[in-house]
């Protein structure tokens, strides 16, 4: 649809005043889904002359448009809008004729705002494609087959799958035939189960369906379909929703429903994967795009162990930090499986960008796939990943701890600049210097002149009174926070402060997101955002410059990459939990200080002797993984 009918549609639902965005958005669609609908029933096409706004608005009966009747909630009855609409599809005729799909003007017509309110995030048809044209390779279909989405959204999986079986020109099977005994959809907002039945019925030559889909939600509701209890594939796009998202009472539910796949800070996409294992069938197909986070995440090891223990994986395409959705920042895997738990053979590997365009490709066992983490690797890199592994004798969470810096509740009031300094002539003895993620460089830290009003020591409100009169600017915004309404925090104190001496004492700093390792030592007693980890209390035997050197290594860059969360392009997680338990070498402490003494490339060649490490490995494949500095 070209964007001035998109203009045109924008300034209709903006001329409505009397409800939110939302709502005017909905009601627009189903007037022109109403619009079209009515067409068809009345026996010509919207491009023909005696197209008619009062036939379509007045010349069917009740009967006829019972589809509408059921979702009459989501008219909205703006009379001159209606008028505009139907002018505005008489004149683009041919835009509201073939190929019409509701869900894709719906998407264009809410903001990213809107989406990320409603939680929806629609997957680019190439990809969907992909996704059936593997599902119907891989099982071959008839009229008996079975398909379910279980989170249909606007029903593009589902009105693809409609054109792929039409395609397939299956025996005395016509459209009515597939919509009602081939298709079927779930979804928990009642809104997609009507762009998901108006866009079947506009690639369809139907008029009147007996649909199976249903507005429930299929984690824990019950629902059936018309004795339909298993379902030979399952496809779609779960939703992916954190734990911070999600209610308390919602997350007790789940907890005692899908044991085996949820619990804690999962995600409740994992719980998708347990309710279509229990609705498959004995050869079905799952097929899903999902966050790739679950290869590496932490409370994700019960979702690993499942799909592990019952699934045949038959394909992983991982885009590897690439994001393909529209303002999400969440980089998507496409996980095939068959439900035919005794065959563990090879799978097929797919790295791939946002492009579409493959990267890397190779089967792997799935016999090597361990629950503490899926590390995926050609045989050559495996090989020297396993040889660091086996060779590297100490985990990092036995030689020091790590810590994370401060989360203040309100930057904007805690942060400040020297001129605000003086200005209020803030109590020195409180100020700090204060850095963040983006102040880590490739070749160090460096300090853009910011400070911390560490309020912590602020005995009473009587003893920094320029302190207190300068965060009383932000007084209200203060006692919103979580910890002050509940009574944990003096309205003027940092929401978690830590321990003000491990950050004025010498430590290891490191950005929590990073494209490469950038670990540094820091004796300038920086105090850092919670988007900064550091490294203290190192033990006795370890020597510092050793620990740093051997951290900035490229040979501990590549071990660390390979088995760690990368959440965008070429960016990857260094979170605790995974540090924590990956491995270093740590010899002798004399030795590490005559390392130390000869700098980076004393550490580079150290390591390449102690793991056995070619020059041709180097340059074929730790450089691979390498962020130039």
């Amino acid at each position: 649809m070209n964007k001035s009918i998109i203009k045109e549609i924008n300034i209709i639902i903006k001329n409505m005043d009397n409800s939110d965005y939302i709502c005017r958005v909905k009601y627009v669609i189903f007037f022109i889904c109403n619009v079209i609908y009515s067409c068809r029933l009345n026996g010509f096409d919207i491009l023909n002359d005696n197209f008619s706004y009062f036939k379509c608005k007045y010349g069917l009966n009740e009967d006829d448009m019972n589809i509408f009747t059921k979702y009459k909630k989501f008219n909205l009855n703006f009379f001159f809008a209606e008028e505009k609409i139907y002018e505005l599809i008489s004149n683009n005729r041919d835009d509201f004729s073939e190929n019409f799909q509701p869900a894709s003007l719906y998407e264009i017509l809410l903001t990213s705002k809107e989406r990320k309110s409603l939680g929806q995030v629609y997957t680019p048809i190439k990809i969907i494609d992909q996704m059936l044209t593997q599902i119907f390779t891989v099982k071959s279909i008839d009229k008996n087959t079975t398909i379910l989405d279980p989170s249909c959204g606007g029903g593009y999986f589902l009105i693809e799958a409609f054109k792929k079986i039409k395609n397939q020109c299956l025996e005395n099977v016509d459209d009515r035939y597939i919509l009602e005994h081939m298709l079927y959809g779930i979804d928990i907002d009642d809104f997609s189960i009507f762009l998901t039945k108006m866009g079947l019925l506009f690639c369809s030559a139907c008029t009147q369906v007996n649909f199976n889909i249903i507005n429930t939600d299929f984690l824990i509701d019950s629902f059936d379909f018309n004795y339909v209890n298993k379902f030979d594939i399952i496809v779609g796009n779960p939703p992916y929703v954190g734990h911070k998202n999600s209610s308390a009472e919602y997350k007790k539910v789940l907890y005692e429903k899908y044991q085996d796949v949820f619990y804690d800070k999962a995600d409740i996409s994992y719980c998708f994967f347990k309710k279509s294992k229990d609705l498959l069938s004995s050869d079905g197909i799952i097929s899903f795009i999902t966050s790739r986070y679950f290869m590496e995440a932490l409370y994700a090891d019960k979702l690993r162990t499942f799909i592990i223990s019952n699934f045949h994986i038959v394909s992983l395409l991982d885009y590897s930090g690439s994001n393909i959705f529209k303002d999400v920042m969440v980089s998507p895997a496409v996980i095939t499986l068959s439900n035919i738990a005794g065959n563990k053979d090879d799978f097929s590997y797919v790295k791939c960008n946002e492009d579409n365009d493959f990267t890397e490709k190779f089967n792997f066992s799935q016999n090597k796939l361990k629950n503490s983490g899926w590390i995926i690797l050609k045989d050559c890199d495996e090989q020297l990943f396993d040889r660091i592994e086996s060779i590297s004798n100490t985990y990092i969470k036995d030689v020091c701890n790590i810590k994370q810096g401060i989360i203040t509740g309100l930057d904007k009031a805690f942060i400040v600049d020297e001129e605000t300094i003086e200005k209020y002539k803030i109590e020195s003895f409180l100020l700090r210097k204060w850095i963040k993620n983006s102040n880590i460089r490739d070749d160090g830290i460096k300090y853009n002149n910011l400070y911390l009003i560490y309020s912590n020591n602020i005995e009473n409100e009587f003893s920094c009174p320029n302190a207190i009169k300068y965060l009383s600017t932000y007084h209200e915004k203060l006692m919103e926070r979580r910890e002050c309404i509940k009574g944990f925090r003096k309205w003027y104190e940092l929401q978690w402060g830590r321990n003000q001496f491990d950050f004025e004492n010498p430590k290891i700093v490191f950005p929590y997101k990073s494209k490469g390792n950038n670990f540094y030592y820091d004796t300038n007693e920086y105090f850092c955002s919670a988007d900064i980890y550091f490294i203290n209390d190192l033990h006795e035997n370890v020597v510092s410059d050793y620990m740093i050197s051997y951290l900035n290594s490229n040979v501990f860059e590549f071990y660390f990459k390979c088995q760690t969360k990368k959440v965008g392009n070429n960016l990857y997680e260094y979170y605790p939990n995974k540090l924590n338990n990956v491995k270093i070498y740590l010899p002798q402490e004399s030795t590490q200080q005559n390392i130390s003494d000869l700098g980076k490339i004393s550490i580079e060649f150290f390591l390449k002797k102690v793991f056995n490490i070619s020059e041709e490995e180097v340059n074929n494949i730790i450089n691979k993984y390498i962020q130039k500095r």
